[in-house]
């Protein structure tokens, strides 16, 4: 069960009866579906909503897997479309990539620190492949260029402790979301070489699944 929470006034001021509505609704339908996939999710979910302008320009909206049972979502109530119509467009979708980080683990707050950057990168890249095989969203996030390689290189190279907003979502240089690309190239190479999907990588460690991928020996 998915339980969501709105982060609002009594009023309702951002989230109006029908926004409400089409969030419950979408959280009611997508859930057994991302269960079928990854039946060790906890039986309690919550999903915590917000408005704001932090979200992605292409979706008008932003997940975050907050803690092993909670995800949390920000929508931008200023779009034209408004809040009911981006949630029946797109939270669908973001319910299943935050799921697979919460089954995997890679949420905020975790009991382990991460002990290396990639550990990011290939969460990223099996959620967002998982989100696309089984949900069917095509992401910008999940097309990486010719020169992938050379990206993977560079983000081999760095330690745990680098920034993580431009590696993985806006570097200074120009490039979009090179973690969550070369991710999903390390992710496609993985499940070719294993013949293992997505969701039955969920609880695969980082260097085995860059060791699939043929990033490392």
């Amino acid at each position: 069960m998915i339980t969501p929470l709105f982060l609002d006034t009594t009023e309702h001021r951002h989230f109006s009866l029908d926004s409400r509505v089409a969030i419950e609704g979408v959280c009611k339908a997508t859930e057994p579906e991302v269960r079928e996939h990854l039946p060790m999710l906890p039986d309690k979910l919550e999903l915590a909503c917000q408005t704001g302008t932090i979200v992605i320009p292409e979706t008008g909206e932003m997940g975050l897997a907050i803690s092993p049972t909670r995800v949390g979502w920000t929508v931008d109530e200023r779009r034209e479309e408004g809040i009911a119509a981006i949630a029946r467009q797109q939270l669908r979708f973001t319910l299943f990539h935050e799921l697979h980080h919460l089954a995997r683990g890679w949420v905020i707050y975790r009991s382990d620190p991460p002990t290396s950057f990639m550990e990011g990168v290939v969460s990223e890249g099996l959620a967002t492949v998982f989100e696309r095989e089984v949900a069917g969203r095509h992401t910008p996030w999940g097309e990486y260029p010719a020169e992938v390689d050379t990206w993977v290189e560079e983000l081999m190279a760095l330690p745990v402790t680098a920034p993580y907003l431009p590696w993985m979502i806006q570097h200074t240089d120009g490039r979009r979301w090179i973690g969550y690309r070369a991710g999903t190239y390390i992710a496609e190479r993985a499940i070719r070489a294993s013949g293992i999907s997505a969701a039955g990588l969920v609880h695969t460690p980082m260097e085995e699944v860059l060791r699939m991928a043929g990033v490392v020996r």
